[in-house]
This record gives C-alpha cells, sequence and structure tokens, in this order.
C-alpha cells in the first residue's frame, strides 16, 4: 500500500485480524493461531499475507520453529492487543448495562494506597452508584502501568516508573511516601536501638521486584552505603504475604507507611529505628493521555483527591 491513512485503515482492518495477530505473537504458531480462531491454516496464512501486504512490511519473521513478531510489527500487534481489549470493553459494559448494572470501573492501586486512600473513596462513590461493578487490581507500579496501556485498566494510583512515560500518561500526584523497615514484634532487633543499614544486610528479606520504585529506593540506598544486596531474599508485590511471612519468621520487609498503619497498630509489628533511602515519589492518579474519563472514573478521581485532603495533608 502507497499510503497508510486512517481512514482506509477504518474501511480495510476487521477485527479478525487483529485477534490474528495477537493469537500469533501470544503462540508464535501459525497452526495454533489458526486452530483458535477456527480457521484453517491456509486461510489464516493468507489473512497474514493480506496484512502484511496491507501495510507494505513483514509483521513476523517465518522462522523454522517459530515466527517471530518484527520489530514494526510489535507496534501492529500492540495497538492490535489494546483495540482488542477495548472491544472487550465494550461488550462488558454493554452487557452489565441490560441487565441494569451501571457499568465497570476497572482500578489498578499500588499497595500502598490499597489500604485506606483507595477503599474510603470507592466506598464513597458506591454510597452513589450502588451497582457500579468495581475491580481491584493490586500490583507494583510497572506492571500496573503495562495493563493501563492496554486498556484492561481503567485508571491507576501509583507511580510513573519512566521518564518517556509521561508521553502516554497523565499524571496528577496525590501523596509522598515514606518507607519503613517492619518486623515481627519478637524479633531478635525488636528494642535495639543502634540499628545501621550494614548491619541489616545480613538478615533475610522480603522485598518488591527489582523492577518496582520501592526496591529502586531499597537498592539504591545499599548501593550509595558501598553495602551488597541481601542474599537470601523473597521476592513478592502481595501485602499480606509479606506480612505473614513477617510473622512467621526473622525476616525483614520494607513497606511504605501507609501500609503499616493498621498492622502497627495490631501490636503485631515493630517498626526498626532507621531510616532506609529516600521518600518513595509521589504517588498519584494515572490515566491515559488524551483520552476521556468514563463519568465513574471521573468521580473516583474526585472522591481520592477528597480522601487526600481530609485523611492525610497535615
Amino acid at each position: 500500500m502507497d499510503k497508510l491513512t486512517s481512514a482506509s485503515l477504518n474501511s480495510w482492518l476487521r477485527f479478525k485480524h487483529l485477534q490474528l495477530l495477537v493469537n500469533l505473537e501470544q503462540s508464535r504458531n501459525m497452526h495454533t493461531a489458526a486452530r483458535q480462531m477456527n480457521l484453517s491454516q491456509p486461510a489464516a496464512s493468507k489473512m497474514l499475507r493480506d496484512l502484511e501486504s496491507y501495510f507494505g512490511f513483514s509483521i513476523f519473521e517465518r522462522q523454522p520453529r517459530a515466527m517471530v513478531t518484527t520489530d514494526l510489527g510489535k507496534a501492529v500487534v500492540r495497538h492490535a492487543e489494546r483495540l482488542l481489549n477495548e472491544a472487550q470493553r465494550l461488550v462488558d459494559d454493554v452487557q452489565v448495562l441490560r441487565e441494569g448494572g451501571y457499568g465497570h470501573l476497572v482500578i489498578g492501586a499500588i499497595p500502598a494506597a490499597a489500604p485506606e486512600i483507595l477503599p474510603a473513596a470507592i466506598a464513597a462513590l458506591k454510597q452513589r452508584r450502588p451497582r457500579l461493578s468495581v475491580s481491584i487490581d493490586e500490583q507494583s507500579s510497572d506492571r500496573l502501568l503495562l495493563e493501563l496501556e492496554y486498556k484492561r485498566l481503567d485508571l491507576v494510583i501509583g507511580r510513573l516508573t519512566h521518564v518517556s512515560q509521561h508521553n502516554l500518561f497523565d499524571f496528577e500526584p496525590l501523596l509522598e511516601e515514606p518507607l519503613r523497615v517492619v518486623a515481627r514484634r519478637d524479633h531478635p532487633l525488636s528494642g535495639v536501638d543502634d540499628v545501621a543499614l550494614d548491619g541489616l544486610s545480613g538478615w533475610p528479606w522480603i522485598l518488591h521486584p527489582l523492577t518496582s520504585p520501592m526496591r529502586g529506593v531499597f537498592e539504591e540506598a545499599l548501593a550509595d552505603a558501598g553495602i551488597p544486596s541481601p542474599a537470601n531474599t523473597i521476592e513478592t508485590t502481595s501485602t499480606q504475604s509479606i506480612l505473614q511471612l513477617l510473622l512467621a519468621s526473622d525476616m525483614l520487609a520494607i513497606l511504605p507507611r501507609s501500609v503499616l498503619r493498621r498492622p502497627l497498630a495490631s501490636g503485631q509489628y515493630i517498626t526498626l529505628p532507621i531510616t532506609v533511602g529516600k521518600p518513595l515519589d509521589y504517588y498519584g492518579i494515572i490515566t491515559r493521555k488524551h483520552e476521556p474519563l468514563s463519568p465513574a472514573a471521573a468521580e473516583l478521581i474526585d472522591e481520592l483527591r477528597q480522601q487526600v485532603q481530609m485523611a492525610f495533608v497535615q
């Protein structure tokens, strides 16, 4: 094709084309991708040839044992997956509305936001929209932003993890989050006043994955002090798993202050008298750039702002 335009794309491209691209990238096998779509392999192969002819470049490289997405093909497949996810959301929302509901809101949240600020905002929203369906996905920011980019989430309460993400997302800061080292109440370090970072690296740790901002702050603090990273670690983003592992062991963890409010109030945990690294950058509301919000998402954002003003800003 000589010139690719949105008008020609709209008139030619079909959702079955998008599904084939996504299936091919996931399976890397034409036979498997065709079977998933109830197509013959020759029909699926012709569909791919038509797509590549239309775009004017190879989307997949045919290798002896697999079909590998080309660099240009990755961009096409990425958009195909976004469009399919958007179509699925349309189906889900219409189905909910037909059954008498009031839509579906899917929220991503980092652990720091999940214990207090987000539940309070959702509870207030549900008072006004009792039949609104709400789902919460709690993960680290890097994983949530990928879900947001691919339109599996409506918004994220988290942090941008790379400067280039400002091109994809709008960010409204909410709170800066200090980090604390936490252990069970009767940990051997309980009551020790002189706690040094170099003495802590030899203990077993429960940490977020290396790609998370929280882990980045921890590793940066160790590097600045010339201290090696702990060798005995467990990685998880689950706050509940971290708290349960702390109770069952002599492990240490680093968690945001807001996550620890209720665990510390229970009397089962302590924080050690040491500051590790700088506070995490402000976490906030992240939405896709240049894309309108649903009424429910806009109302939730208003509630989040109010919760911050009432409960956290001192």
